[in-house]
């Protein structure tokens, strides 16, 4: 079932209006504890990091730094952030019990992005200045290992499992992908317009890549290292995020002073956020239920609450999803309903959010909740049948992999992942009928089962035969 170009109309809830936190001169980074009960931002023509408390939303600490901080990143065990000077080619190390820096380590070029490996025992440092990415143990501080990638590297993203560290090559319209295990290059994706920010889908299937020059952010599938969709209408995009709960990512837009939300089901524009000075990084808290924005041009960060809608807004035609809904005065609901039908169950978290499980339904169907002041649309929820596989084109491959696998069917174009045995990838969605993957090795001749995921739910099995 391909989903319409445009949902039913229904009226949307008001937006709430930013809140404005002053920080130092020149903002430029941004990253959030873990716990999400602080935000670090680098001010660059100050030479200090802006210590934010989420729950007041005021800076309560100002920590000093070596000149021009850019970068950002904090342990996952929310005890270190490190920052990377621009200016003086060191990497700070703060202690968050303190808001101190306690260690500075050298031998840097113009660092720029930052990210710890899971774990903490690495961290990877971006050295723009001399086209490389150095790896730090974080036990020691000292630098282990450095990887040459393209030209102008800008930010380096980790993978979940920690076997991949990927980097933006601002200046080679390139992304290096490099095996953590052997501190080298495994391949350099292609088809970039200068690229910057790098964001993970929850799932690990697709990296976000904002094309600054070329007005688009293009979707790369983690398993091929290839661009599989792009998402256009964006004037100059700088960096993006995505939601730890799924279903959004968010990405600052230098052209209309904007936040563009992006639907991370369909890779579609659902709502713009207007009203930010230069927006910079970004940062989502850990339940997904605020963004915070650098306002480079303010000197400021501003925060929003996630706009008001549904999310995740597909599931099956059974029912059993389970949603967030965003919006306005819902103390005291006494009625969720996706069309006309009551949700299985519902809880109200708070005045804006109330989570819900879906009923069984059909078709696309507006979302209202129901309180003593009213009934309200607060979106649309889209109930998708189960895809069904009929063929794959060819069915038999090497045992490298390698190769063109196109699947036909129906209901493939809300496809989420594609499993050949136990490994999963994200395809090239060709139309309602057709994807295309690229077979992955395998471990020896014989039958691998294949499969689709939908927000519908899995598709039958077919036999692909390595030979």
């Amino acid at each position: 079932m391909s989903l319409p170009a445009t949902a039913p109309q229904a009226p949307a809830p008001p937006a709430d209006p930013l809140t404005r936190i002053p920080v130092g001169h020149g903002p430029i980074g941004i990253a959030m504890a873990p716990d999400g009960a602080h935000a670090y931002v680098t001010n660059f023509g100050s030479g200090t990091v802006s210590v934010i408390d989420t729950a007041a939303k005021t800076v309560t600490a100002t920590v000093t730094t070596g000149a021009g901080p850019w970068g950002i990143a904090v342990s996952p065990d929310g005890t270190q952030v490190y920052v990377g000077d621009f200016g003086a080619g060191t990497v700070g190390v703060i202690d968050t019990a303190t808001n101190t820096v306690v260690a500075t380590i050298g031998g840097v070029t113009s660092p720029v992005g930052i990210d710890f490996a899971p774990g903490g025992q690495f961290a990877y440092v971006v050295s723009q200045g001399t086209d490389t990415v150095l790896k730090v143990d974080t036990a020691t501080r000292a630098v282990v290992a450095t990887v040459p990638v393209g030209t102008r590297p800008y930010n380096v993203l980790i993978t979940s499992d920690a076997t991949r560290a990927y980097v933006s090559n601002f200046g080679g319209d390139t992304v290096s992908a490099i095996d953590t295990a052997t501190d080298t290059v495994l391949t350099t994706i292609t088809g970039f317009d200068l690229p910057r920010g790098l964001a993970f889908t929850p799932d690990g299937l697709r990296l976000y890549v904002t094309d600054y020059g070329g007005n688009t952010v293009s979707v790369v599938s983690t398993y091929s290292n290839t661009v599989v969709r792009t998402i256009g209408g964006m004037s100059i995009p700088f960096f993006v995020a995505a939601a730890p709960a799924g279903g959004r990512a968010y990405v600052s837009v230098d052209g209309t002073s904007s936040v563009q939300v992006v639907n991370i089901a369909t890779d579609a524009v659902t709502a713009t956020v207007p009203g930010f000075n230069v927006p910079n990084w970004l940062a989502v808290t850990p339940d997904s239920r605020y963004v915070y924005v650098v306002d480079n041009g303010g000197d400021s960060v501003s925060v929003f609450r996630s706009p008001p809608g549904v999310v995740l807004d597909q599931g099956p035609i059974g029912g059993g999803t389970t949603v967030t809904i965003t919006g306005h005065y819902f103390t005291g609901a006494t009625a969720v309903r996706f069309g006309s039908r009551q949700a299985r169950s519902f809880t109200v978290l708070d005045d804006n959010t109330i989570t819900a499980v879906t009923p069984a339904g059909t078709g696309a169907v507006t979302v209202t909740v129901t309180t003593p002041g009213g009934t309200g649309p607060l979106g649309h929820f889209y109930y998708i049948p189960p895809p069904l596989l009929t063929a794959l084109s060819p069915s038999t491959g090497p045992v490298a992999g390698g190769n063109t696998v196109v699947m036909t069917g129906r209901y493939l174009s809300t496809t989420t992942e594609v499993r050949f045995g136990t490994t999963r990838m994200f395809p090239t969605v060709d139309s309602d009928s057709q994807i295309t993957v690229i077979a992955p090795a395998a471990a020896g001749p014989g039958d691998a089962q294949v499969q689709v995921i939908t927000p519908g739910g899995p598709s039958n099995m077919l036999s692909y035969t390595y030979a």
